[in-house]
């Protein structure tokens, strides 16, 4: 069975109230009745802290005994520490607030200010003079301008994002099995940045299906537009390295000989190496299948409780007609011909 999230009369998600100011478990919805199944795309709960504070966590313990009401029962260890690491490391919880709503709005205005002054400029240079025609003329153009910036915002929002929703791969990954996929929104209140964690019901197994079919399909009749496609799932990882050692020999004894006495040294930064990371390797295609959905589930939840996926005609998984489930977003914007990027990175 399938529904929608619950959306108020205007067809945006629902307000979450919370009554914490560093984090609260919110419900959507109450637990359901005996007898009664569990919607694909059902909100089972959210986890909210507050992300000025340091140091923070998300109350998984609350999560989890939410989840037991509805029937699920998911130990909070087997994904605490990949949900926290995902989200929660410092760098991460900055670029959330950087790329908040609030913050893309205050450098639109900051934008405005400096072009419209820069172009004002411009035309006393062009002793265009300082009628009103003129003002109006710069107003417009900055205006055109500004505008077009925050569209350019708007259209990046609308595309996976490799520092939040694709970090959430590998938890929802783990909880496939369990029908619960995780997806991670922000949100202002007052002069705190919230970050929201949504644990959403979702029975993956006929995606799995049909993606398996659809990729088998590709590997046949369209090879070389899924390497192409897959080609482009990679994110850039930096891992540790150790210094390479010499190689032993008699030519090489005295160059390791140290020539002054050793003196302590401050701490050195270790050695870090960059490399590309295939996030969806070729494999069986049931694997490819199952890969898909765990490094897109984050993305698609985030565009489900937002109210921000593409409108279709029919659906397979959902019973909404205007809802796709994650096979058809993956099929039609992943795996599909279109040839805009979809990662914003």
């Amino acid at each position: 069975m399938a529904c929608e999230p619950q959306m108020d009369p205007g067809g945006a998600a629902s307000p979450l109230s919370t009554s914490s100011p560093l984090w609260n478990t919110l419900p959507v919805g109450s637990p359901p009745g005996w007898g009664q199944e569990l919607c694909n795309g059902q909100v089972l709960t959210v986890l909210r802290i507050d992300n000025t504070c340091a140091p923070i966590a998300f109350d998984l313990g609350a999560a989890e005994e939410q989840l037991q009401t509805w029937g699920i029962q998911v130990p909070a260890d087997q994904y605490r520490s990949l949900a926290e690491s995902a989200l929660l490391e410092p760098q991460v919880r900055r670029y959330i607030i950087y790329n908040s709503r609030p913050m893309r709005l205050a450098f639109a205005v900051v934008f405005y200010v400096v072009v419209w002054a820069n172009i004002y400029s411009t035309s006393q240079i062009f002793a265009l003079g300082n009628h009103w025609g003129g003002v109006l003329l710069v107003t417009l153009a900055a205006v055109t301008l500004t505008l077009t910036l925050m569209l350019i915002f708007e259209r990046h929002q609308r595309k996976a994002n490799t520092n939040t929703d694709l970090r959430l791969a590998a938890a929802n990954g783990a909880l496939q099995r369990h029908r619960v996929l995780l997806g991670v929104t922000d949100t202002v209140e007052g002069c705190q940045s919230v970050i929201q964690l949504w644990f959403v019901y979702f029975d993956l197994e006929n995606c799995v299906q049909f993606l398996s079919d659809h990729v088998q399909e590709m590997k046949t009749n369209q090879e070389s537009l899924l390497r192409s496609r897959l080609s482009q799932l990679c994110v850039v990882m930096e891992t540790g390295v150790s210094p390479t050692a010499t190689v032993e020999g008699p030519e090489n004894l005295l160059e390791e000989a140290p020539l002054l006495p050793s003196s302590p040294r401050p701490t050195e930064r270790p050695l870090m190496q960059t490399e590309l990371h295939q996030l969806v390797p070729d494999a069986e295609p049931e694997e490819m299948a199952q890969q898909l959905l765990a490094v897109f589930g984050g993305y698609y939840i985030r565009l489900l409780v937002t109210s921000e996926l593409p409108h279709v005609v029919g659906t397979r998984h959902t019973d909404s007609p205007r809802v796709p489930c994650p096979c058809q977003l993956i099929e039609a914007h992943i795996l599909g011909t279109g040839c805009c990027p979809f990662l914003a990175r």
